[in-house]
């Protein structure tokens, strides 16, 4: 009976052993402190329990957020990147780049006319503001003197003419931009060129001398022609000039008179009466006979 007993006793032992090694695997596993009846014996295999299980919770979680991983990127690959079949075509793009390409050559247009309108005030700008400084400031002179025809035209008997009073008189209110003497000079070389009678009068004075040399013709005449030189001058300088001052009444110069004042330049003749002829008077826009002002001019 005793042996029943212990049997018994046992028996029950080792099954409450078993239960308790079980309930400690648990709570180990779960986190909870295990009970005081763990069997050092069997201390090993629980942790080898403990470590299978850990390990398989781990891989689990790793499964776990690879296929999480895999399921986001494969849905932000569907929404970044969807298929261009499935997209329907955007035609307000379209639309809008016509209308932006509309409206920038409208634009263009608009700056190409104010362009052309800016430069027309520009050049109206600039013709009013020439304008307003000849207005405000001395008409520009250019004298042209035919020497031997203002010589020549005056009488013998009379005083000789001051050819700085002849400047200063016909120059008074005027810009006198050049002066200029065209005087036929002899071809004795023996005679000194500032000496002559029709450079002499000249020199002391601001005037610029312009000498050719007489020609000497079979009957004995001398003449001296400075109708091309002077006429080529005048038409040369006219652009800049507001007024020509012709001291000559050859009408060898009225062909060049008409070409100066088709420029808009305005023409004025000084000449002896003896010495004008009807062309030069009609053609001048003032025609002075220097007859009638010869006290201010010897």
């Amino acid at each position: 009976m005793n042996n029943d007993n212990s049997n018994d006793n046992s028996n029950d032992n080792s099954n409450d052993n078993s239960n308790d090694s079980s309930d400690d695997k648990q709570s180990i596993i779960a986190g909870r402190r295990p009970s005081k009846k763990v069997d050092i014996n069997q201390k090993s295999n629980i942790d080898e329990d403990i470590l299978t299980a850990s390990e398989n919770i781990e891989d689990s979680e790793e499964k776990d957020i690879k296929n999480s991983n895999n399921s986001s990127s494969k849905e932000t690959f569907s929404d970044a990147d969807p298929k261009l079949e499935d997209v329907p075509p955007d035609d307000s793009n379209s639309r809008t780049d016509s209308i932006n390409s509309s409206e920038f050559l409208n634009l263009k247009e608009l700056v190409v006319q104010q362009g052309r309108v800016l430069e027309e005030l520009r050049a109206g700008l600039l013709t009013l503001g020439g304008q307003l400084d000849r207005s405000t400031q001395l008409p520009r002179l250019g004298l042209f003197v035919d020497v031997p025809n203002l010589i020549y035209g005056q009488d013998s008997d009379s005083k000789p003419l001051h050819m700085g009073k002849l400047l200063q008189f016909i120059g008074d209110g005027r810009d006198v931009v050049r002066a200029t003497a065209y005087s036929p000079v002899s071809d004795d070389p023996m005679e000194a060129l500032e000496q002559q009678k029709f450079v002499a009068p000249f020199v002391p004075y601001e005037y610029r001398i312009v000498t050719k040399a007489l020609k000497r013709f079979a009957d004995g005449s001398i003449k001296g022609n400075f109708d091309v030189e002077m006429a080529i001058d005048m038409l040369t300088m006219a652009d800049g000039l507001d007024v020509i001052a012709v001291v000559s009444g050859d009408a060898d110069f009225a062909r060049a008179v008409e070409v100066v004042q088709t420029r808009g330049v305005r023409v004025e003749v000084f000449a002896f009466a003896q010495s004008s002829s009807l062309e030069m008077r009609s053609l001048a826009d003032r025609y002075v006979e220097l007859g009638s002002v010869l006290n201010q001019i010897v």
